[in-house]
């Protein structure tokens, strides 16, 4: 039997093939976005896998087709790379209008593809917690028809098809529900820190305020027994008030009796005064008289003397 040599160049053939298939195979490239839309003035993030240390050509096209950005990143040592575009805060601004985009990687030939829409966004953020100001997860805020449930942080983002004025509640089990007034507009809204009272902050408190109460009842009920004795002294006191202007009134009746005894006195004394008077104008009269009666005595014992005299002759 005879035996077939193979040529040299065979082999060489088949090993030029394993080595370059690997090469081959390794230059596959994978891109994808971090969302599948943005809005205005925010940054796409782009990431994706070929092989190691290899460089990558990105390039972002808009809905024309035509190119509005690119860069270059190198693949790292697992083969990953990732890198960003950033949104114009205005659009349309040059070739940046508003549709689906197309993200390209290429490498050593190779291209992967994948879309982006870059259009308005209309959303409400905030934050929800309790309180004493913990985040609360797991709570569902619903503005309008949309709906969202906050993160372990206590952020939300709820977006929006329309700006305009919107109902918003937040929901929690063994919370109090919260309901606002929220207007949306183009872009992101802000609907601040919003805290959820819990059931059993709300009985604890009731708890704290029935025993605040039963105190200031104490205090009413002593305040009030402080007073009905004030009030049963001063009734006391109004009764012997009371007997004293009675005692007023009665020595009230014996002034006045004493001040009419004090008038009759002083008219009989002003009456015994005018009897003095003439008393003393009297007695002032008496030594007159005297002198007068006895000049008259001795007139009348003279002419007795004489008549005696004539009758004895």
């Amino acid at each position: 039997m005879r035996t077939r040599t193979l040529p040299l160049t065979f082999f060489l053939s088949i090993l030029a093939i394993l080595l370059v298939a690997p090469v081959s195979m390794a230059a596959a490239v994978t891109v994808t976005t971090g969302a599948s839309s943005y809005a205005p003035g925010e940054t796409i993030t782009v990431s994706g896998t070929t092989i190691a240390s290899t460089d990558v050509t990105l390039s972002l096209l808009n809905p024309n087709d035509q190119l509005v950005d690119i860069t270059y990143v190198t693949s790292g040592a697992d083969g990953s790379y990732s890198a960003t575009f950033v949104i114009p805060t205005s659009m349309p601004s040059g070739q940046w209008i508003m549709g689906t985009y197309t993200v390209k990687a290429f490498v050593s030939g190779t291209t992967a593809t994948t879309t982006v829409t870059i259009q308005q966004t209309i959303a409400v953020t905030g934050t929800v917690v309790d309180s004493t100001g913990a985040a609360l997860s797991g709570a569902t805020v619903t503005i309008g028809t949309a709906s969202a449930t906050t993160a372990a942080d206590g952020t939300f983002t709820v977006g929006l098809s329309a700006a305009g004025s919107y109902n918003m509640t937040v929901t929690k089990t063994n919370y109090y529900t919260y309901t606002a007034t929220v207007t949306a507009a183009v872009g992101t809204t802000s609907a601040g820190t919003i805290t959820l009272a819990s059931l059993e902050d709300t009985i604890a408190d009731l708890q704290t305020q029935i025993s605040t109460l039963n105190t200031q009842i104490t205090s009413m009920n002593t305040t009030i027994t402080s007073m009905q004795s004030t009030i049963t002294s001063l009734q006391s006191s109004i009764t012997s008030m009371q007997s004293t202007i009675t005692s007023l009134q009665t020595i009230s009746t014996l002034v006045s009796s004493l001040q009419t005894t004090t008038t009759a006195l002083q008219t009989s004394v002003t009456s015994l005064q005018t009897s003095v008077t003439a008393l003393q104008a009297t007695v002032a009269q008496l030594p007159a008289f005297y002198a007068l009666a006895f000049v008259g005595i001795i007139i009348a014992v003279i002419a007795v003397i004489l008549v005696y005299r004539k009758i004895a002759k």
